[in-house]
């Protein structure tokens, strides 16, 4: 009874619904005490401080992950020891605590080194690299996936060496070296090509989408995106065929805004529309919430943008306003409701760059066919609100490119005022 309630814990977390995953975890743990069995009691712990990670309940996770190390500890189970080091350096990575990600991750590595345990070192040098990955500090997270890739290129370790060619590329995508990023991507993608799997073959088409559209080459990105979604559609993965029809869609529409042509434009938004449309149906056939709050952003967006797009004596000016903020009030409530409170924040600064580029003689006009009362400067006034807010998480949760991204919004915005 205690694995089905823990099967039914890590079902739950995956799904999204954490108070249900907290709820069945809780009973494996009472199952577990009643039992005296001190190893699966801190696997039980382990289980919660994931629940609680996921659920950005940061503060929460650390302390049962450290109940869980603590008990393994005493037992002298050391590679569960070191497992609780790496999800404790997982955890704050998460949370934006790089240094202290760094002693956690080293003790990690330490006891794997101890142990001579070749793969797992190779992992630990693996979140060694995406720690200084998220914190912006690209040469040593390339220095140490490759050390990883190197070791699993040792073991003759396939599937990780992929895996290191894809982080390395998300890596130099992070940086802004886009044709080196193609380049890892391009490996990666040679490899699960010749291990023939499918859903890996689909993400690495997803991941070279991802590099052209930061590159700014849309056109590009969309074809890779749709390979990625009709790969996902043959084996039937809808929450990645979701995803992939949200890329597709978000890139049309940033292939829209340097479009110069304004039926061009107005089409493209109609096609990202209907794709973003696509992936709502799919995730609300399956309750993806998450993936929802994303999709009715994105959706938001292209209101706005139409917004943008349409004459000012356009009849349909307010019903895109209408959507624009119904659809992004929804897709943030979404999100904060599941503990996604950076996610939420980055969300919520494209939506004031999306206030931003709103023409405020077009929206007075707009709110007055409504019959609301409205201020000329309202837009930037939303624009400032927003960017604030977005700032204040960036600053608490450390995550100093996104903060330093809000502060010159937030500069762009003051000049305009």
């Amino acid at each position: 009874m205690a694995s089905v309630w823990y099967g039914l814990a890590d079902c739950y977390r995956d799904w999204g619904h954490y108070e249900q995953a907290i709820e069945c975890e809780q009973k494996d743990l009472a199952i577990r005490q009643q039992l005296d069995d001190p190893s699966d009691i801190a696997n039980a712990y382990n289980q919660l401080g994931r629940i609680y990670q996921d659920w950005g309940k940061y503060e929460e996770a650390i302390a049962h992950y450290h109940q869980s190390l603590e008990l393994y500890d005493q037992l002298d189970k050391q590679q569960d020891v070191a497992n609780q080091w790496y999800w404790l350096a997982n955890c704050y990575r998460n949370w934006g605590q790089y240094e202290k990600a760094i002693e956690c991750e080293q003790k990690d590595l330490a006891i794997r080194q101890q142990l001579d345990d070749q793969p797992r070192i190779a992992l630990a040098y693996y979140q060694l690299g995406r720690i200084y990955q998220d914190w912006g500090k690209y040469e040593e997270a390339i220095a140490h996936h490759q050390q990883s890739l190197e070791l699993y290129e040792h073991l003759d370790k396939q599937q990780d060496v992929a895996n290191l060619w894809y982080w390395l590329a998300a890596c130099y995508r992070n940086w802004g070296q886009y044709e080196k990023a193609i380049e890892c991507e391009q490996k990666d993608l040679a490899i699960r090509q010749q291990l023939d799997d499918q859903p890996r073959i689909a993400l690495a088409y997803y991941q070279l989408g991802r590099i052209y559209q930061d590159w700014g080459q849309y056109e590009e990105a969309i074809t890779h995106y749709q390979r990625s979604r009709d790969l996902y559609q043959q084996i039937g993965h809808n929450e990645r065929t979701a995803r992939s029809y949200r890329y597709i869609g978000k890139t049309q529409h940033l292939l829209a805004q340097t479009t110069p042509n304004t039926t061009a434009a107005l089409t493209l938004l109609s096609q990202a529309e209907e794709n973003i449309r696509q992936s709502i149906q799919i995730n609300t056939k399956n309750d993806y919430k998450k993936n929802l709050g994303y999709d009715y952003i994105a959706l938001a967006l292209i209101y706005a943008e139409r917004f943008h797009q349409l004459p000012a004596d356009d009849f349909n000016l307010s019903e895109q306003i209408n959507q624009f903020q119904t659809n992004y009030t929804l897709g943030l409530t979404h999100l904060r409701q599941l503990g996604q409170t950076v996610d939420s924040a980055e969300e919520t600064l494209d939506i004031a760059c999306a206030y931003l580029r709103i023409n405020p003689i077009k929206w007075t006009g707009c709110t007055e066919y409504r019959g609301e009362t409205s201020h000329i400067w309202e837009p930037l006034n939303q624009a400032e609100t927003l960017t604030r807010a977005a700032l204040d998480t960036f600053q608490a949760y450390n995550r100093g490119t996104l903060e330093a991204a809000a502060q010159q919004l937030l500069e762009e915005i003051q000049q305009r005022i």
